[in-house]
């Protein structure tokens, strides 16, 4: 079983890294960039979590072959988007929601990790850590591309995440605590809660509530004015 969660954790990496590359060509960023803004959205999340929650050595700093498998992943999306240029760009709504889905993904998967990783220091910590591992590496992308975060704008994003790591948190420790390999299956609830919330919060246009929309005021203001 610990094999199948390595598995996760590796699909996680390689969706991550996907998703950082699509964003960093997006906007216009050379080879080094698409690199670089992968790795942060890949890896960002847990370098804050043990800087933050840590003790000791990030966990960063072990994880070789992972960060192999991050820079790969970058380059191969970096090489296809160079020899399909025009399909890349004719194909942008595709393009995006293959995104979307591959951050639910990542997201879903480091969420479970990093809340694992803590789990014994408490609830509190141990959800946080799976916020930081999930969002930070994102936040951190959005910050350097001087953008405004997702889990800020997103829909329901940084929600889905807290959410998923209660999840964990309560079946790890309360409804799975005598269950043999019951890391596999906390694990698997919480992914698949974190991804199904995403992509229905993507279907159904759920937002979390916004105290001025100032689109839509300028919008009625623009409509009024040419009514007059």
């Amino acid at each position: 079983m610990e094999g199948l969660l390595y598995f996760i954790e590796i699909v996680g990496i390689i969706s991550f890294s996907a998703a950082g590359a699509m964003i960093a060509i997006d906007e216009e960023t050379d080879l080094f960039g698409v690199l670089i803004l992968s790795l942060v959205t890949c890896f960002g999340g847990g370098l804050m979590r043990d800087v933050i929650v840590g003790e000791g050595l990030p966990a960063l700093f072990s994880m070789h072959l992972e960060l192999i498998i991050c820079a790969s992943t970058s380059l191969v999306i970096f090489i296809a988007a160079a020899l399909f240029k025009r399909e890349y760009v004719r194909e942008e709504q595709t393009v995006n929601k293959i995104n979307n889905v591959l951050d639910a993904l990542g997201i879903g998967v480091f969420t479970a990790t990093g809340t694992a990783m803590y789990i014994s220091h408490g609830p509190l910590v141990s959800i946080v850590a799976g916020t930081f591992s999930a969002v930070g590496g994102g936040l951190l992308r959005d910050i350097i591309l001087r953008n405004v975060p997702f889990i800020l704008k997103k829909r329901v994003y940084a929600v889905a995440v807290i959410f998923g790591a209660s999840l964990y948190y309560v079946f790890e420790t309360y409804v799975l605590s005598s269950v043999e390999n019951s890391g596999v299956i906390s694990t698997v609830i919480c992914l698949a809660t974190v991804f199904v919330i995403r992509m229905c919060a993507t279907r159904f246009k759920w937002n979390i509530p916004k105290a001025i929309i100032f689109s839509q005021i300028e919008d009625t203001q623009d409509s009024s004015k040419s009514q007059k």
